[in-house]
């Protein structure tokens, strides 16, 4: 029984640690979070500032940090012998990242399976294999319409914004249009919020709109999906999903998890993996 420490403990992390508790091969040992309190519904699982702080050193940790917060924590917890899988969503920034990964994990003689969400991660391995089935097809990925952890994060990490939430709105063929709703700090000049909203990464490749409410609870829908299509003369691939965004992440982060301890050191893409060393069944369930 491996000991898993979930790092974070937002949405995602929360999600996570349900799936690590419903796994038969692994045991949530604690939480990491900032303040080192106790989460929410979780009352009687440890929490820490650190995971060297908790009860018991884990085995692996299940990253649940903002994208842009997840490498320091990570390389820390590698470099020191524990195993790691992680959502890092900003696609164009993982080869450099595994590279970077697979050098504090070679350093620790452990592993790291990084991009392991639900896009980059589970869709990333579908994409691969319509790619393979039809590869003369143009493909596309549809996301929406739906809340986007990683963008609603990459808004509320911005100065001047209390809390955020971003929807995503499928144009076809792999076009978006992102709806952001966020609430202001009390001072923050609203120009400047919106102009640093659309200017940043995630979001200056879309189409955008920016709307300032007193609440974002109304906006709030944890409700996702996507639609990968390839199409070549009159053939089509056509595969859809509809989640529960962080639930869907965090089982495939536990999965991740599961696999990293099978892997040899270095740091892995999700599709890199072995279908079956993410299950607990292994491959007999599956034929």
């Amino acid at each position: 029984m491996k000991k898993i420490a979930v790092i974070g403990a937002g949405n995602i992390g929360k999600a996570a640690a349900k799936s690590v508790l419903e796994s038969p091969d692994m045991e949530l040992c604690g939480f990491v979070r900032r303040n080192g309190e106790p989460v929410s519904g979780f009352e009687k699982i440890p929490a820490a500032k650190s995971a060297f702080d908790l009860p018991e050193k884990p085995d692996g940790a299940i990253i649940c940090l903002p994208s842009r917060l997840a490498e320091p924590a990570e390389k820390e917890l590698l470099e020191a012998g524990v195993f790691t899988a992680d959502c890092f969503d900003i696609h164009e920034e993982l080869p450099a990242l595994r590279r970077r990964l697979s050098v504090s994990a070679k350093k620790g003689g452990v592993s790291a399976i990084t991009g392991a969400g639900w896009d980059p991660g589970l869709d990333s391995v579908i994409r691969i294999l319509v790619s393979l089935t039809m590869p003369e097809g143009e493909m596309f990925t549809n996301f929406g319409p739906g809340m986007s952890m990683g963008h609603s994060a990459a808004v509320k990490a911005i100065p001047g914004v209390a809390e955020a939430v971003s929807l995503t709105l499928p144009l076809g063929k792999g076009k978006h249009f992102r709806k952001i709703y966020a609430v202001l700090r009390p001072g923050a000049d609203k120009s400047a919020v919106e102009h640093a909203i659309l200017s940043d990464g995630y979001f200056e490749h879309d189409g955008c709109s920016v709307e300032f409410a007193e609440d974002i609870l109304p906006f709030i829908n944890t409700s996702h999906g996507v639609e990968i299509e390839s199409t070549a003369g009159n053939r089509k691939i056509n595969f859809r999903m509809r989640i529960d965004n962080p639930m869907a992440t965090a089982n495939i982060l536990a999965a991740a998890m599961r696999a990293a301890f099978l892997q040899n050191p270095g740091a892995y893409f999700l599709p890199e993996i072995p279908p079956c060393d993410l299950s607990a069944e292994g491959w007999k369930a599956f034929l």
